[in-house]
């Protein structure tokens, strides 16, 4: 089997379209927990949370909005086939809010072009036909 790598354009446009969801989250969340009463701020918090962890649920299960839209995948590199584990997803998130544009720096210097969180992490990003 051969395996399409996602290009550099590919994996910024994904993540783009996901933080522009995000910040349309936050606000729209920010919006209605403020025109409530008496919101607790561990209720905020908590939400809060759930928002940032969009990307690790989401790529551990099929993918976010943005890898669907450009038609890219987060896989285990050893197998392409097989998807991520949360925790898998947890530790390559962290990393690459972490480590931001200098991890993809890493993409030019690999043939899999895998940035520097997916290296750590044992993640790929592939191009699937959708």
């Amino acid at each position: 089997m051969n395996t399409n790598y996602a290009s550099v354009i590919d994996r910024v446009k994904s993540t783009t379209i996901d933080t522009l969801l995000l910040i349309a989250c936050f606000y729209l969340l920010s919006d209605i927990l403020n025109s409530m009463n008496n919101v607790s701020e561990s209720l905020r918090i908590l939400l809060f949370i759930c928002i940032l962890m969009y990307e690790p649920i989401f790529i551990s299960l099929n993918g976010t909005f943005g890898n669907h839209k450009n038609s890219i995948r987060v896989r285990q590199n050893k197998d392409t086939t097989k998807k991520l584990n949360f925790f898998q997803s947890l530790l390559r998130y962290f990393l690459k809010i972490s480590l931001g544009w200098i991890s993809l720096i890493f993409i030019l210097m690999n043939q899999k072009g895998r940035a520097l969180h997916d290296i750590i992490s044992g993640s790929i990003m592939i191009k699937v036909d959708d």
